[in-house]
């Protein structure tokens, strides 16, 4: 028989990941999620019990259902695609004014090719 994972580990696992799939801060997602850092941090050690509505909250932030902590474990072919459409914004909005304004018309062309 299999061992379980704890609940707490796996949330946790799933969270470092997304997070660091945005490239944010520890302190940026706390402060995003209105969660003081150092918990925040336990949370996402595997080391506190995360309360539903601060999860809803951390869901709300990063744009996955509540569901999504609670699914299989493997996180890459779970992550919705307005997750990924963020991370890429968020590597949009640290270029420079042109190079946004490019990346970003680019991506409507894109958009609306593949509609």
């Amino acid at each position: 028989m299999a061992e379980s994972k704890d609940i707490r580990k796996i949330i946790g696992d799933k969270l470092w990941k997304l997070r660091d799939k945005l490239n944010y801060s520890l302190q940026r997602m706390a402060d995003n999620c209105a969660i003081d850092y150092a918990h925040y941090y336990q949370i996402e050690q595997g080391k506190r019990y995360v309360r539903l509505d601060v999860l809803q909250r951390i869901s709300n932030n990063l744009g996955v259902p509540m569901d999504f902590w609670f699914r299989d474990a493997e996180l890459d072919s779970k992550i919705p695609d307005d997750v990924y459409a963020r991370i890429i914004l968020n590597h949009i909005n640290t270029l420079g004014s042109g190079k946004k304004e490019f990346l970003l018309d680019l991506l409507s062309a894109y958009k609306k090719v593949h509609r």
